[in-house]
């Protein structure tokens, strides 16, 4: 093609940019919290962070408060939507903390951030400190009927779930920097003075499975044959 054909020929049009849903701006105001607290979370800000106007904001939120209430609301759904998981799971299993535990082991350090944050919100908004509570009372609760299962009853049940719970925020608060293998070790330990039984087979299984994965080489992608040409 000569350079006349090629000026001649019409460009192909810009790709239009992907445009922004609700739940983009909800992850970018997560993200400012986590990383700088409630404080920061505004609509100049965030408009100017994912290169848009204020306009695109206000076509998914009526303003700030909607959006917060959207960011708490995400917060709390991961919540329920993690025990109604672990419920399920454990009707299939004979030691229900075993799946307790094992979300706790698997539990991503972006979601943990976004809990503690969220903690730190809730020191200052009594709506936040509500949310707060009710997340942690289904969580109490949940242990409680593994416990309870466990042939655990009344207060002890209730106490022994509460310490349970209590321990593990703790853990994620104070940042507790065990290596993942050392952590594993533990386990045994945690779970024996934290519900009073011995580890159970299931409980064992599961971490020798998660030791293995850790273990193992991470296997490199095999790299494409060259093909020879001929001739």
């Amino acid at each position: 093609m000569t350079d006349a054909a090629k000026a001649d020929k019409p460009a192909k049009p810009a790709k239009p940019a992907r445009r922004l849903g609700r739940e983009d701006w909800i992850a970018a105001a997560r993200k400012i919290l986590v990383d700088r607290g409630i404080d920061d979370v505004k609509v100049d800000r965030l408009a100017r962070q994912m290169r848009v106007t204020r306009g695109s904001f206000y076509w998914h939120f009526q303003d700030r408060r909607e959006l917060l209430d959207a960011l708490l609301t995400d917060w709390e759904a991961r919540n329920y939507f993690e025990i109604a998981q672990v419920r399920a799971r454990s009707a299939r299993a004979t030691d229900g903390m075993v799946e307790v535990f094992g979300i706790w082991l698997g539990e991503d350090a972006s979601v943990l951030l976004f809990d503690i944050a969220v903690r730190s919100w809730a020191r200052r908004s009594a709506e936040v400190a509500a949310s707060v509570a009710r997340v942690d009372k289904a969580w109490i609760e949940l242990i409680q009927e593994f416990l309870e299962r466990d042939g655990y009853s009344g207060d002890e049940a209730l106490v022994r779930a509460r310490v349970t719970y209590f321990h593990q925020i703790g853990y994620w608060a104070l940042n507790i920097d065990d290596e993942p293998l050392e952590r594993l070790r533990l386990v045994p330990v945690y779970y024996q003075v934290l519900t009073g039984r011995e580890p159970s087979a299931e409980l064992m299984r599961v971490l020798k499975q998660q030791a293995a994965r850790m273990k193992a080489p991470k296997t490199a992608k095999p790299r494409a044959k060259r093909v020879k040409a001929a001739g």
